[in-house]
């Protein structure tokens, strides 16, 4: 079906249009509204003279959902993949090449242990990469708790990364900002950030999660 709003094509079960937001089966802008209680229409809250829940403020008019758009259709799949890369490159050794070769061996034969903790954190990497895909599939079916889910998988995407820098730091002796890099420091004050902004902007939006 279509949604009523925008004209996108959208699923037949779907509740919410993942464009714009709109409540299926309300209303399209400009159309006059059926006669109700009084009260706007509240998406996942069916319409009477006592709805279930307060009317949440500015639910009356659907929120942007440009950045919602692009956490399904960009971020959680580039993360996916850059996690999956991270995993392997930790599983093979290969992200200790220099410019004559491999030093996989060299390394893993000097610093004892280092091996089974690049294999530690490569399984725990990997399976962050699945559950980027599974927050994916619940965010963009507009899953009741998924972006709970979503917060929590940022949060402990800074765990592994934070705990595999500490980790590195012990074995090898180094500062723990040196074990990290620059790159790696960065993605996770970022990530950090992340988290706080994501949480206000679905607690905005926490409504249409009702699937």
């Amino acid at each position: 079906m279509f949604c009523p709003n925008c004209g996108n094509q959208i699923p037949d079960e779907s509740k919410f249009c993942p464009s714009c937001g709109t409540a299926i089966g309300a209303p399209a802008q400009g159309e006059p509204a059926r006669p109700s209680s009084g009260m706007p229409p509240v998406p996942g809250v069916e319409p009477g003279p006592s709805p279930a829940h307060p009317v949440p403020v500015g639910a009356a008019e659907a929120p942007g959902m440009k950045w919602f758009k692009f956490i399904i259709w960009v971020q959680l799949f580039l993360s996916a993949l850059l996690l999956a890369a991270l995993s392997l490159a930790l599983f093979t050794g290969s992200h200790y090449m220099t410019e004559y070769g491999s030093a996989r061996d060299l390394v893993y034969l000097f610093f004892q242990g280092l091996q089974v903790v690049d294999i530690v954190f490569a399984v725990v990497f990997l399976a962050l990469a699945v559950w980027c895909v599974v927050v994916r599939m619940g965010l963009a079916k507009f899953k009741k708790g998924a972006p709970t889910q979503y917060l929590v998988l940022l949060g402990v995407n800074i765990v592994a990364q934070t705990l595999y820098a500490v980790a590195l730091a012990v074995i090898t002796g180094v500062e723990i900002f040196d074990a990290m890099g620059p790159s790696s420091l960065a993605q996770i004050v970022v990530s950090i950030v992340m988290v706080f902004v994501n949480k206000i902007y679905f607690d905005k939006r926490a409504y249409m999660f009702t699937n």
